[in-house]
């Protein structure tokens, strides 16, 4: 392994990581709440480790996958380890442990949370907490490479590493203007959803800058103890299902709808599917739940809200579904598995590995009916490689295996089965709330401190794709 090289690109990543730790500060003083510090102190840090490791020059810049793996999972480790200074220096949450869960759960966009009381902190810790979600959304990485000039050529293996779905795809030839392209369409749709929850609902500039960080990266971290349910308001509601909605779609088809090539954006199947299945199931909820409420209408608003708030892994909730029938919390966990698109700022499995396992299912299952039989695996007009097919087999039993494992060990936690169960499925695939004691109206604070230590994990190796961080731990990984 190069370490020159990654030291050197790590470095980078320390100084950028460092000066968005800086920007909760103007915060902190517009509030007059005296936190500087507690941010000045880890950014600051960060920074100085990044010119002293970008001074050293290596002379063989080369990177190739593993250099990428290897950067990727040590870098949101360290940008997690950095970011939860700001809890303990300010001692808004003083144990270290719980500050770690906390920062792991917003960089990842998961959104699970150990505080109980949320409207108590400052200001500029709730930004900061809703501001990781955004980092986190699009990936540091990616934001490193679209806003650093003259990136290196092996850019294309960091975005692998960091970018969620079975395949990191460029929208034009340089994998920079790639970068720069969608993340220029993340901050639109961000500054969009800013504008009209400030001016179309009754929220403060603040609260409408934190709910879009949170929706933006399909976080879920609200600065009130009631979610989205605090703002008591349909309209608030509908705006925020449409952005949950969109910030779960493909990013490339946003880009092919911009250049006028409509027919790839919407001849995708991905999309469609995505499309499908979410309405499918607010469909079945609200029919489900609807002998729950005086109005049809608003069974189908909370039925829509929190499809899209677990199907998109946002998290946001504005009704305790814990509370609804077997069916439709059936449903639910369901759509946990599921997740968003590829290339979105949602978790899951993505909807392109479901369609894989089913077309691959199919190819089976006609291979066996006819053994002389050519099957070929088609998305969207094209034969997916043999190699795309393997991997996503791979992530298939890689997931499942370290799922049963953190089931297993949470389980000494002593809870019921439906919450030892679900808190490990919301973690890994970055949802946030699932049943039991962690629903949308508990939390995590009562597990053990190597219960949140198995969930930081599986947060980070759900937003990560598994390999990222599971290659940090292989000794052969450090060969050179």
């Amino acid at each position: 392994m190069n370490y020159r090289a990654v030291t050197y690109v790590l470095g980078k990543i320390f100084i950028v990581i460092g000066a968005l730790m800086l920007l909760p500060i103007t915060v902190s003083l517009y509030y007059s709440e005296n936190l500087t510090v507690a941010f000045l102190v880890p950014g600051m840090l960060l920074i100085f480790m990044g010119i002293l490791l970008v001074a050293f020059k290596p002379e063989k810049r080369s990177i190739y996958t593993k250099e990428g793996l290897v950067i990727c999972g040590f870098s949101w480790i360290i940008m997690s380890v950095f970011g939860a200074l700001p809890f303990v220096i300010s001692d808004t949450i003083p144990a270290f442990v719980d500050a770690f869960f906390e920062t792991c759960s917003g960089f990842s966009t998961t959104g699970a949370t150990v505080l109980t009381d949320i409207e108590a902190l400052p200001k500029s810790v709730l930004f900061w907490r809703s501001f990781t979600h955004w980092i986190g959304g699009m990936g540091i990485l990616s934001f490193m490479i679209a806003i650093i000039p003259k990136s290196e050529s092996h850019s294309m293996y960091l975005m692998k590493a960091e970018v969620p779905g079975p395949k990191a795809g460029k929208v034009v030839s340089k994998i920079q203007e790639s970068a720069r392209i969608l993340y220029i369409i993340y901050c639109v749709l961000t500054l969009i959803e800013i504008f009209i929850l400030y001016i179309f609902t009754d929220m403060r500039f603040f609260d409408a800058v934190t709910t879009s960080f949170s929706t933006a990266g399909t976080g879920g971290f609200s600065v009130l103890n009631n979610s989205i349910l605090g703002y008591n308001s349909a309209l608030t509601e509908w705006i925020i299902i449409v952005f949950m909605f969109l910030f779960g779609v493909n990013f490339n088809l946003y880009f092919y709808i911009l250049i006028r090539r409509f027919s790839s954006a919407f001849k995708n199947e991905e999309f469609w599917t995505y499309v499908a299945v979410n309405l499918s199931a607010i469909t079945l909820i609200t029919i489900d739940i609807a002998d729950n409420y005086a109005r049809i209408t608003d069974a189908l608003r909370d039925a829509a809200f929190n499809v899209n708030s677990i199907m998109s892994t946002t998290g946001f909730c504005t009704v305790d579904f814990d509370k609804w029938n077997t069916f439709s919390k059936t449903i639910i966990i369901c759509l946990m598995f599921i997740g968003a698109s590829v290339s979105s700022t949602g978790g899951g499995m993505k909807v392109t590995r479901i369609i894989l396992y089913f077309k691959e299912m199919h190819a089976d299952i006609k291979k066996a009916l006819k053994p002389n039989a050519i099957t070929k695996i088609k998305m969207n007009g094209n034969v997916i490689e043999k190699k795309i097919i393997q991997g996503s087999n791979s992530y298939l039993i890689v997931y499942f295996g370290i799922l049963f494992v953190s089931i297993l060990l949470i389980s000494l936690n002593g809870f019921d089965l439906v919450t030892t169960a679900t808190s490990v499925i919301s973690c890994i695939n970055n949802v946030g709330p699932g049943l039991g004691i962690v629903g949308p109206t508990g939390n995590y604070a009562s597990f053990s401190v190597l219960s949140k230590l198995v969930f930081c994990f599986d947060m980070l190796a759900g937003r990560l794709e598994l390999f990222p961080i599971l290659i940090l731990f292989a000794p052969r990984t450090y060969k050179k």
